[in-house]
């Protein structure tokens, strides 16, 4: 191990940015697999409920069924039902959440990373070792595009890595 910096300043910048980059993009996506998990099962419970027989033949005290008094509510639940089994076979949030985990863990083991080539600066293979894992970067922006940019959470997620690394940096 050399005892100068192998990298330019520039390009420890780009690695600390690199890094918190990927930090915010991880929790991003774990935060997004959780709300299309969540989307998922409000789904299928509802559909649980509105497709039950139970509940569109529910009888009152003494024996009275409510559907005579309530022709309409069949049909209604029969058209809920089949609203929500559409939006889930469009909405693919199951999908969209594997998808999502799979992108927070990419991007959390990209974060890694990169908090390993700000440890090892001194490497002669960090200059290298940064092309790659920028290029890695791009490819996961890439595979992030089909997902919403929801700007309020990834800034939510900013200023939880920058407060959480604000007293690490040394650079």
């Amino acid at each position: 191990m050399s005892d100068t910096i192998t990298l330019t300043q520039l390009q420890q910048k780009r690695v600390w940015d690199g890094q918190l980059s990927a930090e915010i993009r991880a929790n991003y996506f774990a935060e997004l697999s959780g709300t299309y998990r969540w989307h998922q099962r409000l789904a299928n419970w509802l559909s649980l409920v509105f497709s039950s027989g139970a509940l569109a033949t529910f009888i009152l005290k003494d024996g009275l069924e409510i559907t005579p008094y309530l022709p309409w509510l069949r049909p209604v639940l029969a058209f809920l039902t089949a609203g929500l089994s559409a939006y889930s076979i469009i909405a693919q949030n199951q999908d969209r959440a594997t998808n999502c985990t799979d992108l927070h863990f990419r991007w959390n083991k990209l974060a890694k990373e990169f908090e390993a080539l700000w440890d090892d600066m001194y490497s002669e293979s960090a200059a290298a070792r940064l092309v790659c894992l920028e290029a890695t970067a791009t490819e996961l922006s890439k595979a992030g595009n089909t997902f919403p940019n929801r700007k309020r959470k990834l800034m939510k997620w900013q200023d939880y890595v920058e407060l959480r690394h604000t007293s690490n940096r040394s650079v």
